[in-house]
């Protein structure tokens, strides 16, 4: 059963769309900035139909201000996104459920960050994350402006400073770490950065010619199954 429905977390009336996979094995998928519950590609529809029919249900959701979620997109907060997320996990975790989260972009990076906060979580798969580890350069209004959407400059220096390179270095639990080596958005030395802070079981993908998120569909089709594949075998 997959139906839109709306729910209040982090104090925020949130858009979401929940798979039920007929077990106590839940994956939360993050989007990423300008994105939505679909995932690029409608990628996040395709993966949770997947873990469904493998008895894994999901929860996909807007954020604040982003899809079909209250809120304005100008009022975006990088810090609520790592809170809201963090607050589902702990949601579905005082439930008994397996909680795993999956994120892209930066709901990746905001994966990472709220990761580090959740000890019981089972697993973690990030796509394309950015660390933004350089300080941002924020306009004087206070807002920066691209794709027809403006948001607040703090969002970024929100960003930079949660560290999620170096928060890597907090999560236990197993990660899948997918970089592509044509990334106009996330620079060599963010994706460095992630590399350098990865663990022994966090696996670091570089997908060689690929760009952010738009993928050729075959290639898109593999990552999804192995993004799957690596979920579902992490649960005990």
């Amino acid at each position: 059963m997959e139906g839109l429905r709306f729910a209040t977390y982090n104090s925020h009336r949130l858009a979401t769309v929940f798979h039920d996979g007929g077990d106590k094995k839940i994956v939360i998928f993050c989007h990423g900035f300008w994105g939505s519950l679909v995932g690029p590609g409608r990628h996040f529809v395709r993966a949770a139909r997947q873990l469904a029919e493998q008895g894994v249900s999901s929860l996909r959701f807007d954020q604040y201000g982003s899809g079909n979620s209250e809120g304005d997109f100008k009022d975006s907060s990088f810090d609520d996104w790592v809170a809201t997320t963090k607050a589902i996990a702990q949601d579905y975790l005082a439930q008994g459920h397996q909680v795993a989260l999956f994120g892209q972009s930066m709901g990746a990076t905001a994966v990472i960050a709220a990761a580090a906060q959740i000890p019981r979580l089972s697993a973690s798969v990030v796509w394309a994350p950015d660390p933004k580890i350089n300080p941002p350069n924020p306009d004087p209004s206070g807002y920066d402006e691209a794709a027809g959407q403006i948001v607040q400059s703090s969002y970024w220096q929100e960003a930079h400073d949660a560290k999620a390179a170096d928060t890597l270095r907090l999560i236990q639990s197993p990660m899948y770490i997918i970089q592509c080596e044509n990334d106009q958005y996330v620079t060599p030395e963010n994706q460095a950065a992630i590399a350098r802070g990865a663990q022994p079981q966090h696996e670091v993908v570089m997908l060689q010619g690929y760009s952010h998120g738009n993928w050729p569909y075959k290639a898109a089709l593999e990552i999804v199954n192995k993004s799957v594949d690596f979920l579902v075998g992490s649960f005990k």
